[in-house]
């Protein structure tokens, strides 16, 4: 048996791990790469060969794991996708809006169409959380909850007596709506995620009073908050923050924008599965509360109100598109608010280096935005408290808890260089568990 990455090497976009048994040959996610120096490698044809694959684990629906599987599609695949049934639903609305995306940005080239993501979607089936399924002649399968964003997946897959454990993305808990990542009892060989592998998270309360801050200032300075976020998992968890300190009375009431049509509609979806929330979100929606309402919030769905909303006068908060400031509607209201002292750019979400957001958040005072060089006079800070990642001591705490059998092996994807480097010295000198470093394409015999 042996597997191959075809992404997420050395950095944090791509996710597309090949795993090949003799009999069956498949993948672990299959996903777009966004960092700037990578992008190209969407355009570029499969080191394998899609019609030979046999069925796709899908472990969430962040386009960074799902965002290559209608070009996958496009190029021969015909299998199955195993994912749960909200990581179905959403990545249709994630990779519509790719493909949209695709046509209207002049500096990228398709990869593919709407009609490649109708022609797949009929290929997604959805599964249960911790029900066994055999998926193959040798291999089977069990979801587990990740804790990472709505139906997000950690995978056991059994291979004759061999279990390998893919983590996906492992959430930073406790964190609202989403459950705590489940344990897994037992493996050979584990593939684990490293974004925060050298990094610690300052605690959620710490965040959650820096949040209110930021309002309370903003409101008293009549300026603007403006806070980029992913459509997925982000923006869902800003309005129940948000709307948490306003029942609480912690904050003034202040128009809220969720300018995002694709935030709107998977927030529709995060409705749909209440029954996968975690207790405190599910008590809430049990006694007839929406989680994602509340006074004063305003769903954006027309271009053409960005502008109208952009001139209003007074104190606002907006939450747009995308978490990392390189496109999406957030860009319009940088070019037009960061100029100013008054305003707040609060980053809440991972910045992949090279992003316009990571310059940002490294103090730049000039910005190229658009074309347009803007000054940056407003406040910037980041925010670590609301990634939905786990840091260095959750991801050694949730392998720590892997003990019958003890995994041998760690490969460490989905995560820069002086991440995986951290954190495979961390794993190695606390567990004692030999971890590789993966490179690009490289075959790797277990």
């Amino acid at each position: 048996m042996k597997v191959s990455f075809h992404g997420a090497c050395r950095e944090v976009t791509g996710s597309c791990i090949l795993v090949e048994t003799g009999k069956t040959k498949f993948l672990v996610d299959c996903g777009m790469f966004q960092d700037e120096s990578s992008v190209f490698k969407n355009e570029e044809s499969f080191a394998f060969n899609p019609s030979e694959i046999d069925f796709v684990l899908l472990t969430h629906a962040h386009v960074d794991h799902c965002g290559r599987i209608p070009k996958l599609y496009k190029d021969g695949f015909r299998g199955k996708i195993y994912c749960s049934q909200p990581t179905r639903e959403i990545s249709r609305a994630m990779l519509l809006d790719s493909a949209n995306v695709f046509l209207k940005d002049k500096k990228i080239s398709p990869i593919y169409f709407e009609n490649d993501v109708w022609g797949v979607m009929p290929h997604f089936q959805y599964l249960s959380y911790n029900k066994e399924t055999a998926v193959s002649s040798d291999v089977r399968i069990k979801l587990m909850d990740a804790g990472h964003v709505l139906g997000s997946a950690v995978f056991e897959v059994l291979i004759g007596k061999k279990k390998m454990v893919f983590s996906g993305d492992l959430g930073n808990h406790p964190a609202p709506i989403v459950k705590n990542p489940e344990t897994v009892a037992g493996a050979d060989v584990v593939f684990l995620e490293s974004t925060y592998g050298s990094g610690f998270h300052e605690p959620r309360e710490s965040g959650r009073e820096k949040l209110k801050q930021a309002v309370i200032d903003t409101v008293n300075k009549k300026g603007v908050l403006m806070i980029p976020v992913f459509a997925l998992e982000r923006s869902q968890e800003i309005l129940f923050e948000l709307k948490r300190l306003l029942t609480k009375g912690e904050i003034p009431s202040v128009p809220v924008f969720l300018d995002s049509p694709l935030a709107s509609q998977v927030t529709d979806i995060y409705r749909k599965f209440a029954n996968l929330f975690d207790e405190e979100a599910m008590a809430l929606m049990g006694k007839g509360e929406d989680l994602f309402d509340f006074r004063g919030l305003k769903f954006v769905k027309k271009p053409g109100q960005s502008k109208k909303i952009s001139k209003m006068k007074g104190a606002k908060i907006v939450l747009a598109g995308s978490g990392m400031c390189d496109g999406g509607r957030i860009g319009g209201y940088l070019k037009k608010n960061l100029d100013n002292s008054r305003n707040r750019l609060l980053l809440v979400s991972f910045q992949v280096e090279g992003t316009l957001g990571s310059v940002l958040a490294s103090g730049a005072k000039e910005v190229k935005i658009e074309k347009q060089r803007v000054k940056v006079r407003a406040d910037v800070s980041l925010l670590s408290s609301f990634s939905s990642h786990a840091d260095q001591r959750q991801l050694a705490e949730w392998v720590s808890k892997i003990k019958n059998p003890r995994p041998k092996n760690i490969f460490l994807s989905h995560g820069e260089e002086k991440s995986r480097l951290a954190l495979k010295e961390a794993l190695e000198k606390e567990l004692k568990i030999n971890c590789c470093l993966p490179e690009f394409q490289k075959e790797y015999g277990l």
